[in-house]
């Protein structure tokens, strides 16, 4: 069996193309990235300051501005 890291890996970080192969989704690798870099903010912050709103708030942009910026991707290329 696979490593379970791989298997998550490839299914949401790359696109599946006409020919069976996949590529790297540049839309999947830039949520990521800033999902990686809000997180590790967040926590550097929680571990100084506890938990504080703005910074929730910072979350929850950050998850409705990626799925409101996929929707609207996904609306241009159909």
């Amino acid at each position: 069996m696979r490593n379970p890291f791989t298997n998550i890996i490839n299914d949401t970080l790359k696109k599946k193309l006409e020919d069976g192969s996949a590529r790297w989704s540049r839309t999947s690798l830039t949520m990521f990235s800033a999902w990686i870099t809000v997180l590790a903010t967040a926590v550097t912050d929680y571990c100084k300051h506890g938990l504080r709103y703005d910074v929730w708030i910072a979350l929850v942009a950050v998850a409705l501005g990626s799925k409101i910026s996929n929707s609207l991707s996904e609306r241009l290329n159909k």
